[in-house]
């Protein structure tokens, strides 16, 4: 431990266990908490990867305290009576809180009550007859009790900075990779608590506390890559540094209006976009210090002679590469015509498309051309997303798209044309291992964002094809902008009302029956909240004249839609959807859920047609699985079908999970391509973490401990952890190539894409 004291300042370096074992106040002109999902999210993500770098799925719980230390920056307080006050650092200190309530709640859902203890010392304390949390705020209590609940929670009459703090918790749930709610995550709230690290600078007073705030961040501002980049290019351009800095200014501003840190993230992305390494080899070291990647090897950027190369670098690349990252910002900001895709790749965290798109932009484009190359690019990110989220695979996180960029990037390069990606993306889109068959059984389970994403997006479709305004940005919750933060997003509504009783005549037999089908996908709407919360609890003969009143793809249900309404029955004629769109005005059974699971399927594969995006329409007669070094790989370790091939595991092996506190008892088999297929709903899954937690509807579920194989008098055998802790020990894995991702047996089979 360091410290250093000097007129009444003192400096140490704590671990979160420590820091959160204190108590925080925040005065009341610092009280709101404005950090947005992009900050929230890059916090998880890099303390994720922080972790995950060392941990290996054969480490026991004490080898965290080997693992490398993450540091978390300073902060500024002074301690008032028994607590402290924030005055710098609160945005973190927030983000961390919530993500130890996240991480809390998911440890009490695993069974691993010690270490949810342990994690809930950190959260809040009691003393005096009574608990405070660690930043104690009176007005954040009721949102801090839900989320701790894992209740549901009405911000809309709260604070600004309420209503952000509950939207920023969604985003941490989110956030937080499958690989960490696995079995991995006592290892994980251990590492958090130990082995990450920030430094208290701690004041005598209130005044002495905010001069040193002020000095850290108003004062001294030492030279950033930014000022470096520009001293380096500047000093070599010759005679034309007058008309080089004026054009450098312009850049600053222009981008800064996005945010302080834009000019550099722009630098960043068209380093990594079309001189790196594809890939991602040199993506740190550009990240750390892109001024230096550029002065060690100018020649990479084509600066190869002083004078002209230099002049032409900031008066060409730069400035026309500036005003095409400006329009995609304002893109992914605003819902624009013609560059959907890149406000829908923003709202769904896929920050990696700037850097594909900017691969594939040459500074002569015209506008059009941007906009075109842009909207395709951002298309094909839009499906591969929209693909993983219907067949259950959990890579749907910022990191996971990075992957597959840095996979496209060399042949994104190598276009020069709209034509040229037009046929790429076609080939790409032709080879995906999914298809929308998912959709079929696709349930709500820890997916609730992106299943809203997609009845967005269908419901939208449904209304521009039939002339009514296509607000799919309202339904998102994001209104004009991706910034306001002031919209609420419209909410999945359940046919079915929460009442087993009410619904015996459907075709259910018992409640977990019942919850299964209430949950599948075609008995889901999205309705406005207010519109939701006047008759979600009504029965479905009551709701059914509210629905007639609602979206085309809502209305649907009852016949008045299908009764002048002629723009509604020119969309399904020229869809081809006349046979899925059905009126039920007698009841709504198990047979309607499919129905409807049918038309959702339908409307998905229209909107992501590969013609519909513009692509080049490629058919394959046999789908080919990429290989490993093409398919993504697996970040974190052993996969089901990493065991098949070596032969500890079979197609058709059963599976049993049991939830000791409840003794619910769960079966699933394995599928040839090393899926997971629930019995109870035919749904599938490419990883154990994920079917067991839709299989038991907790947030979390630790699947390679929960998950046995079924003996043949039907008890449980050895766990799947104990069948991965062989293959480890006796070398098997290493003896052979790691397998690509698992791919639903509809694609393996030739399934239509």
């Amino acid at each position: 431990m360091t410290e250093g004291v000097q007129q009444g300042v003192q400096g140490r370096e704590y671990t979160v266990r420590h820091l959160f074992g204190e108590q925080y106040l925040l005065e009341y002109y610092q009280r709101e908490y404005t950090w947005e999902r992009r900050h929230v999210v890059e916090l998880v993500t890099d303390l994720a990867n922080a972790f995950l770098r060392d941990w290996q799925r054969d480490h026991d719980r004490q080898q965290y305290a080997s693992y490398r230390p993450y540091f978390l920056g300073p902060f500024v307080c002074h301690p008032t009576q028994l607590k402290k006050n924030l005055v710098d650092g609160q945005q973190r200190f927030t983000t961390l809180h919530l993500l130890l309530i996240h991480i809390e709640r998911l440890l009490k859902e695993q069974g691993e009550e010690d270490t949810a203890v342990m994690v809930g010392q950190m959260v809040r304390r009691y003393a005096g007859g009574q608990h405070h949390y660690t930043i104690d705020v009176e007005e954040r209590r009721a949102c801090l009790e839900a989320l701790r609940a894992g209740a549901d929670f009405d911000a809309s009459e709260t604070t600004v900075s309420v209503q952000n703090l509950w939207r920023r918790a969604q985003d941490i749930t989110d956030a937080l990779p499958e690989a960490l709610r696995d079995e991995c995550l006592p290892i994980f709230a251990d590492w958090l608590a130990d082995r990450v690290y920030l430094v208290e600078i701690s004041a005598a007073d209130r005044d002495l506390s905010w001069e040193i705030f002020e000095t850290m961040n108003d004062r001294g501002a030492g030279l950033t890559s930014l000022d470096l980049l520009k001293s380096f290019v500047l000093s070599r351009a010759g005679r034309e540094q007058a008309r080089l800095n004026d054009a450098w200014r312009k850049m600053l501003a222009d981008l800064s209006e996005f945010g302080r840190q834009v000019p550099s993230n722009f630098f960043e992305t068209l380093l990594l976009a079309r001189y790196a390494a594809a890939d991602g080899s040199e993506d740190a070291e550009i990240e750390r210090a892109f001024h230096e990647w550029v002065r060690v090897q100018p020649e990479r950027v084509g600066l190869n002679v002083k004078g002209k190369d230099y002049t032409d670098f900031v008066l060409e690349t730069v400035a026309s590469g500036a005003e095409q990252f400006r329009d995609l910002l304002k893109a992914a900001r605003t819902r624009t015509d013609g560059l959907h895709a890149v406000f829908y790749n923003e709202v769904n965290g896929i920050d990696s498309q700037y850097l594909l798109i900017m691969a594939a932009l040459r500074r002569d484009d015209s506008p059009q051309i941007v906009r075109e190359k842009a909207q395709l690019l951002a298309s094909y990110l839009d499906l591969v997303f929209i693909l993983r989220v219907v067949n259950n695979d959990s890579a749907v996180q910022a990191q996971d798209f990075r992957e597959e960029v840095h996979r496209l990037l060399p042949a994104v390069r190598e276009t020069s044309t709209v034509d040229d990606l037009k046929k790429l993306l076609g080939r790409e889109a032709a080879d995906l291992p999914y298809n929308f068959a998912g959709v079929e059984k696709l349930s709500l389970h820890n997916n609730r964002r992106h299943l809203r994403y997609l009845l967005a997006r269908i419901t939208a479709f449904v209304e521009s094809g039939s002339r009514k305004p296509d607000e799919a940005d309202r339904y998102l919750g994001y209104g004009s902008s991706v910034t306001d933060g002031d919209s609420v997003p419209w909410e999945i509504e359940h046919i079915w009302a929460n009442k087993f009783s009410l619904h015996v005549q459907t075709g259910v037999a018992n409640e977990q029956d019942f919850q299964r089908e209430r949950n599948r996908l075609g008995a889901l709407l999205l309705l406005e909240k207010s519109i939701n919360a006047s008759f979600g609890a009504d029965i479905y003969r009551d709701k059914l004249p509210h629905y007639a009143q609602q979206n085309f793809l809502t209305a649907s249900l009852h016949p008045t839609a299908y009764k002048r309404n002629p723009n509604f029955r020119k969309f399904r004629e020229k869809q081809g959807l006349q046979d899925v769109f059905t009126a039920y005005p007698d009841g709504f059974d198990t047979k309607a859920i499919s129905a409807r699971a049918t038309l959702y399927r339908r409307l998905c594969e229209i909107i992501w047609r590969a013609d519909q995006l513009g692509f080049t329409e490629v058919t394959s007669s046999v789908p080919q699985q990429r290989s490993a070094t093409q398919q993504k790989k697996p970040r974190y370790g052993v996969q089901v079908a990493d065991l098949m091939r070596v032969g500890l595991l079979k197609e058709g092996m059963a599976l049993r999970g049991e939830l000791k506190r409840s003794q619910r008892v769960f079966h699933a088999a394995i599928t040839a391509s090393g899926r997971i297929r629930l019995e109870a709903s035919g749904e599938e899954f490419g990883s154990l973490s994920g079917a067991g937690t839709a299989a038991t509807g907790g947030p979390s579920n630790p699947g390679w401990t929960f998950w046995c194989l079924t003996l043949p008098d039907g008890t449980a055998g050895a766990p799947l952890s104990a069948i991965r802790k062989q293959a480890i020990e006796q070398g098997l894995l290493d003896r052979s190539q790691p397998s690509a991702d698992p791919l639903p047996e509809a694609a393996e089979n030739g399934a239509n894409r």
